[in-house]
């Protein structure tokens, strides 16, 4: 059952940062439901767009040109392109909504910005007066980050405030990672240094690998010593002990966004707002304010082996996909392939295109799936609607966000992907990157064989076809000659095969130049083609001669003048009001299908019969006239 058509909260990000933006799409969808709003966000590889230029980035905004649109939320630091940050405004400005920048500022946005500051100082503040540490060690991020240097003077300060120091050896920097983090525990403790009270760090990635490094070493955490973190991402809730951080008050966020759409009125386009988001405190296992509980770590686990085995699947599935399109050159033997593959899932809607490529504004639907079931749809005018069904998309209420993403290569867009989706969680967000990633390379592959194949076809014409009249040359008529008298369907016939020269060539080259020359070779080729149709091989060898086979019922050697009077006259109909006339001569053999001897041997014989025939008319009748 449907409900109302939701406005649009056009969000755009880049997905290099997958696990920031999960989370806060998460408390986006949260807020959106309970206000009427349906998010739609368009993730995108920065570089990928950046190195293509200018035509790549109209493509990506033009996916922006939907309906129902009524703000838009750039998640600015990880798209770090003033250039793609700044067209999205105008766009924006353009629809008259309004755009939240986060993490950075624009003029005529309502720039956001997280409460770094104060929010490290608050977990520091923790640390240090609720729990009693003045010996701490500070796990910063990368030397000389102002971000890193800031959270380093914030420590050092609290801990000055309370009697105690944050002395350089006791600064570690593991650049905001896991790796960096565990070689910086190396060779502190290497150097002689000793657990403290406790290990603040400047971001929860860093936080869970002191943790790691601890628990590798049987020192218990928070026990022997405590850790915190800071930013929130999901891992710091899965790990075991759960992380004690600070989490951005996205309730207010993102409540704050929503309703700032609610007043918003068209003429405040060009105004500048500047939100400071603050952090609240999240005292969890890590730093000792939570106890463990056996039955939630099992709970934890199961969930973890649960999504390991569906990401096992998936990516299983997507390889055996990837195998059987890398050699496809046929869109249609693509879309075979997909409803196998999506109905792994059951996201309530999923929906892939390609671009016309002589028509870009035309997209072609080759996956169309709406609860489980294929449904088909007919090419359309994407710009201005992502989907068919885009209406019902946005009252389908079991859609509680839109992920759109490009289909590319390095060199261009293929087409676009749609997915609307239920459950979400962070395989969700991983699981649509992933497809759109494995639908992009079957796209390229199916593209890049089409175009490889229509290549080689090109080459083997021209190494195959004579370049003035378009008949076969020598090698290609006797490849295409040998095929047809293997074939089944013509053992039961007879091969004629025709040798043939044009009369007086080089009269008509010498007398009336070598452009008529040509015309009159190509009148001769039109004519020996409209004879034999459908039913003959045509050549022309080089120069005035030709060679031409026909497969028929029965023998053509008693038509051979017939034949030849009928070339002429379609020649000289083809080439009228000519000073000269066009004739030729012929010779022929002829044998059974299932008979035939080599072919250089049937056109050697045809040859003899061509210069007899030759020699006829040279001294029998004369030449013809011209």
């Amino acid at each position: 059952m449907g409900c109302k058509a939701r406005k649009i909260i056009a969000v755009c990000a880049s997905w290099e940062d997958v696990e920031n933006l999960n989370l806060m799409l998460g408390h986006l969808i949260q807020a959106a439901e309970e206000k009427g709003y349906l998010p739609m966000c368009f993730t995108f590889d920065r570089h990928n767009i950046e190195s293509r230029g200018e035509e790549s980035i109209r493509e990506f905004l033009s996916a922006f040109e939907v309906p129902g649109l009524s703000g838009l939320l750039l998640f600015g630091e990880m798209i770090r392109s003033d250039n793609i940050n700044g067209q999205l405004i105008q766009l924006a400005h353009a629809h008259r909504i309004p755009v939240f920048m986060l993490e950075r500022q624009y003029e005529g946005c309502i720039n956001m910005s997280f409460s770094y500051g104060d929010g490290f100082e608050q977990v520091v503040r923790h640390m240090v007066e609720d729990h009693g540490c003045r010996d701490v060690v500070m796990v910063a991020g990368i030397l000389g980050n102002p971000f890193s240097e800031e959270r380093i003077d914030l420590c050092r300060k609290v801990l000055e405030e309370n009697g105690s120091s944050l002395p350089p050896e006791k600064v570690l920097y593991g650049d905001f990672w896991d790796e960096p983090t565990l070689r910086a525990l190396d060779n502190y403790f290497a150097a002689g240094g000793k657990i403290p009270e406790a290990f603040i760090c400047a971001n929860d990635a860093m936080a869970i690998s002191v943790c790691i490094y601890f628990a590798e070493r049987n020192i218990q955490v928070p026990a022997q010593v405590k850790v915190a973190g800071f930013d929130g991402i999901l891992q710091g809730v899965y790990h075991e002990p759960t992380i004690t951080t600070m989490c951005p008050d996205f309730a207010m966020m993102f409540g704050g966004m929503l309703d700032r759409i609610s007043t918003w009125h068209p003429e405040d386009s060009s105004r500048t707002e500047v939100w400071s988001i603050p952090y609240e405190l999240k005292k969890r296992k890590s730093c000792g304010c939570q106890t463990g509980n056996l039955i939630e770590a099992t709970k934890k686990i199961g969930m973890l082996k649960k999504t390991n085995l569906i990401y096992t699947r998936d990516i299983r599935a997507m390889g055996n996909f990837t195998r059987e399109t890398l050699h496809m050159s046929s869109v249609e033997k693509l879309i075979k392939c997909l409803s196998p593959l999506f109905d792994l899932w059951t996201d309530p809607f999923s929906f892939a295109a390609i671009l016309d490529e002589r028509d870009p504004n035309l997209a072609r639907p080759i996956l169309h799936s709406v609860h489980g079931h294929i449904e088909p749809a007919e090419a359309f005018r994407w710009k201005g609607s992502l989907v068919p069904d885009y209406e019902a998309l946005l009252s389908d209420p079991s859609v509680r966000i839109v992920m759109v993403q490009l289909l590319q290569s390095q060199e261009e867009t293929m087409g676009f992907f749609v997915s609307g989706i239920d459950e979400w969680d962070l395989r969700a967000q991983e699981r649509f990157e992933e497809q759109a990633l494995f639908l992009s390379a079957a796209l390229n592959a199916v593209i890049r064989n089409r175009r490889l194949e229509e290549a080689n076809d090109a080459i083997l014409r021209m190494a195959e076809h004579d370049y003035l009249t378009g008949l076969y040359n020598r090698r290609g008529f006797l490849r295409e000659l040998d095929r047809r008298l293997h074939l089944p369907q013509t053992q039961n016939l007879a091969l004629t095969l025709f040798a043939m020269d044009m009369d007086r060539l080089k009269y008509i080259n010498d007398t009336y130049g070598h452009h008529e020359g040509d015309i009159a070779i190509q009148s001769l080729a039109q004519a020996i083609q409209a004879e034999t149709g459908e039913k003959g091989i045509c050549a022309r060898y080089g120069g005035d001669e030709f060679a031409f086979a026909i497969l028929a019922q029965a023998s053509s050697l008693p038509e051979l003048e017939s034949i030849r009077s009928r070339i002429e006259a379609t020649a000289r109909k083809v080439c009228p009001s000519k000073a000269y006339l066009i004739s030729a001569s012929l010779g022929a053999c002829s044998c059974p299908v299932q008979e035939h001897r080599p072919l250089d041997q049937l056109l050697a014989e045809a040859d003899r019969a061509l210069y007899a025939d030759k020699m006829r008319r040279k001294h029998g009748t004369g030449r013809p006239e011209s």
